[in-house]
């Protein structure tokens, strides 16, 4: 199991990727709230991402967020350092997202 400290690591690796102009463009005029919540961890990290930014992470809850990742800490950490596939840890269980679908591919440039 990943530490709490670990997971902020891996939120904030997927944060940078938006000091890139290619994904900033990638995300223009997409607004939405995107919440983490790790099973084994017992506990949430949400964003928002608006304006080709991402807001920093903040522990806890959204009410209703647009998208939401569902999975262990080990499984996103394995995802974010290419050692595990996004579709093969969906496929099996270990990756659960809800949001639309259009959303959640565009989702997948971030992982």
């Amino acid at each position: 199991m990943a530490t709490k400290e670990e997971i902020v690591q891996v939120l904030e690796g997927v944060r940078e990727k938006f000091s890139t102009p290619d994904t900033k463009s990638k995300f223009d005029g997409f607004d939405r709230t995107l919440q983490f919540q790790f099973t084994d961890l017992e506990t949430s990290f949400h964003t928002r991402i608006h304006d080709g930014e991402m807001d920093p992470y903040s522990e806890g809850e959204l009410e209703k967020p647009n998208l939401l990742v569902t999975t262990d800490s080990d499984t996103l950490v394995g995802i974010m350092q290419g050692t595990l596939s996004p579709l093969d840890a969906y496929s099996v269980g270990k990756l659960k997202a809800k949001g639309s679908m259009t959303d959640l591919l565009k989702l997948q440039i971030l992982m």
